[in-house]
């Protein structure tokens, strides 16, 4: 038997420290934590604070404004400042509002962070008051030891031991109601896809990807998840996962080279190219093939390639849009709008957008379906700082407001003075709690009740 000390001298001494010096670590790490926590429960409470006051400090009998104009166009404010969206302030807001007395507390303190405190509150939603009152306590023992996934499966467990009736209730009403699918715009041309579905609906999709994958051989070159990511690509478009490896893209090009035909066997004039069907032409590589498109081919003249348009032959309806040098687009119109701040600094002030007489529909209040069409394709959001509102579900909406008496005096129904604007800024803007200014450069100027200035940079 070996005598640690003996051997190594301080060794024992020295491990002792060790073990001492790094629990004293995790405390720090703990402490931290736990005070960005009650931080985060801090700022929700002032968020809250705000929000009271700012909905209670004018008479919604003034000027037509209602308390609901208020309360939206505070969180609206909220949202701005703090670079976020309406949905996700409004979402924070309601729930700290609806929190349990003890979840709260919790929070407070520093013991729960906002995922557990979302989490109990998701899945504590709707519940009946008596069941919650009696869970309560044992959630919250749950919560410091588990994670977020594991604890909301823990709350649906003893909700359905507690209370198994309304539980079925509330699965076949949420199975009905709360599906939902989200876009979202990532970097490098990707976007994700978020569904919302039952737990077996996801279990069916994902074995349906799962049997795609299997029947790929092991020399593929993809990593599991763009296997997958393939795959659903593949059954979104009622194809057959195509494998990647050696031997199968060498297999389909034979196949692909035997079911082209020879077009001086037909007879076919040099100037057609033949491409593969459900592709256009690359004037950079004209012989280039995609694997992953189908073997059939199809005739396609070649078309010329379009002239470049005459330099004075601009689109007087078209936003200039050089980008000079001296900073990013938004510092410097925000330098040049500090330097004035109640100025009008908007291109095109009047509306007009440079015109001296409107062009045809111009007078009229709803736009032309191709205006309509054009607009919700260079703006594909709501154009308010950060609203995520695809514009196809938006209002079209006046930047210089329409005027239905004396229209060839108002703003006009033209390109540079529309854009798609979601119902509900669309309300502030026309109650007059937001002003809007479409500036140079094709940048949106937009200022908050309270005077705050917002930019929001034209989409590329």
């Amino acid at each position: 038997m070996f005598d640690l000390l003996s051997l190594g001298g301080d060794m024992g001494l020295r491990k002792v420290a060790w073990v001492t010096e790094h629990h004293s670590a995790l405390t720090d790490v703990l402490g931290a934590r736990r005070a960005v926590n009650a931080s985060v429960a801090s700022e929700l409470a002032f968020m809250d604070e705000y929000v009271r006051s700012r909905t209670a400090s004018a008479s919604p009998w003034d000027s037509g404004v209602t308390e609901k104009d208020l309360y939206s166009s505070a969180i609206c404010e909220l949202a701005a400042a703090l670079s976020s969206t309406f949905a996700a302030v409004n979402n924070k807001l309601q729930m700290w509002r609806q929190l349990r007395p003890l979840v709260r507390q919790g929070f407070i303190d520093g013991a729960l962070d906002l995922e557990r405190v979302r989490t109990i509150h998701d899945h504590l939603l709707h519940a009946r008051p008596e069941t919650v009152v009696a869970l309560e306590s044992e959630i919250l023992k749950a919560a410091k030891e588990m994670a977020p996934g594991t604890l909301g499966r823990e709350i649906d467990r003893l909700l359905i031991e507690a209370d198994a009736d309304w539980d079925r209730a509330v699965r076949k009403h949420a199975a009905r109601t709360e599906k939902r699918i989200r876009l979202r715009r990532r970097a490098r041309g990707l976007s994700s896809l978020t569904t919302l579905m039952t737990d077996g609906e996801a279990d069916e999709q994902l074995s349906r990807i799962d049997a795609e994958v299997t029947r790929l051989h092991p020399e593929d070159p993809r990593s599991d998840d763009q296997r997958r990511g393939d795959a659903q690509t593949a059954l979104m478009r009622g194809e057959a996962l195509l494998c990647e490896c050696p031997t199968c893209q060498v297999s389909r090009e034979d196949v692909t080279d035997q079911k082209v035909p020879d077009a001086h066997e037909h007879g076919i004039p040099s100037s057609e190219t033949v491409e593969p069907s459900g592709t256009e032409c690359d004037a950079a590589d004209e012989t280039s093939s995609d694997s992953s498109s189908p073997t059939a081919k199809r005739m396609a003249p070649a078309v010329p390639p379009p002239k470049p348009a005459a330099p004075d032959a601009a689109d007087p309806d078209t936003v200039p849009r050089s980008r000079p040098g001296g900073g990013t687009l938004i510092e410097r119109w925000r330098a040049i709008v500090g330097d004035d701040p109640i100025g009008v600094h908007a291109l095109y002030p009047d509306g007009h957008g440079g015109m001296k007489l409107p062009p045809p529909g111009a007078l009229s209040y709803a736009p032309s379906r191709a205006l309509s069409a054009r607009v919700r394709a260079e703006q594909p959001y709501c154009l308010h700082p950060g609203c995520n509102v695809p514009s196809e579900r938006c209002d079209l909406d006046h930047i210089v407001e329409f005027d239905r008496q004396q229209p060839e005096k108002g703003g006009w129904t033209i390109f540079t003075n529309i854009g798609p604007r979601c119902r509900l800024h669309h309300n502030l803007k026309t109650r007059k709690l937001w002003r809007t200014e479409l500036l140079p450069e094709g940048v949106l100027h937009i200022v908050d009740p309270l005077g705050n200035h917002y930019f929001t940079p034209p989409a590329l």
